[in-house]
């Protein structure tokens, strides 16, 4: 996933520009903040795909600025990355229970540097790719959804729900049997198969906003060697 969009924060000038050479050299867009006042601004307007960020910053520091990246919807899924020194290792895990993606301790090598990237970004592809098979599956099977009766639907708002066969009997005051019936009918109208795929199309089609509710190497600040 060349070409992809890296923010990089880190208020040392002669390290963040060695880092930002690196990134660029192997193929990814890159953008600099030396503060994390500045990185927010920056995340915000272009929507990085990563964000490495040192953890000692001037004003508000990385776990600040982390916290208030990932309170912004359109940046829940961007991957961040802290940079850390050695005496603040401990940090840096604190980072990642947090919810932080990876570190990297200084000095690093540019190879774990690229290979930290690498994998955040194999990662956010095979997530792309599972979304756009999930919104295609609601696409496709949404287009059936009007062959569904009112009872259906009520059915399939339960099922969505979480609850199960007895709990949807009991709330429609009808027995498992007739829920069992429907649940067969809804899959085979929606083209379903799979012991779990109607419960997995259910929940899958409540967490979208559908046009109709179913129910209706080492880096230092001294010194970068490149390849």
């Amino acid at each position: 996933m060349n070409n992809g969009l890296i923010l990089l924060i880190e208020d040392e000038a002669a390290l963040r520009k060695n880092i930002a050479e690196i990134i660029e050299h192997y193929g990814f867009r890159v953008m600099s903040a030396s503060t994390g006042e500045e990185g927010i601004k920056l995340a915000e307007e272009f929507i990085p795909d990563i964000i490495i960020s040192d953890i000692m910053l001037p004003g508000i520091d990385g776990f600040e600025m982390f916290g208030r990246v990932k309170q912004l919807p359109q940046l829940k899924r961007t991957a961040f990355i802290f940079l850390t020194a050695k005496s603040t290792r401990s940090d840096a895990r604190a980072g990642m229970n947090m919810g932080a993606d990876d570190y990297l301790t200084k000095p690093f090598t540019k190879e774990e540097l690229i290979n930290s990237v690498r994998t955040r970004f194999e990662k956010l592809s095979k997530l792309n790719e599972h979304q756009l098979e999930n919104n295609e599956l609601i696409d496709a099977t949404s287009n059936n959804l009007s062959s569904l009766t009112k009872t259906e639907h009520k059915v399939l708002n339960e099922i969505s729900e979480g609850r199960t066969t007895p709990q949807i009997a009991q709330k429609l005051f009808v027995s498992k049997k007739t829920i069992e019936n429907h649940r067969v009918n809804i899959s085979r109208k929606l083209d379903l198969s799979g012991p779990n795929s109607l419960i997995k199309f259910a929940l899958r089609l409540k967490t979208r906003k559908p046009s109709r509710s179913p129910s209706d190497d080492t880096i230092s600040s001294s010194s970068i060697q490149k390849k």
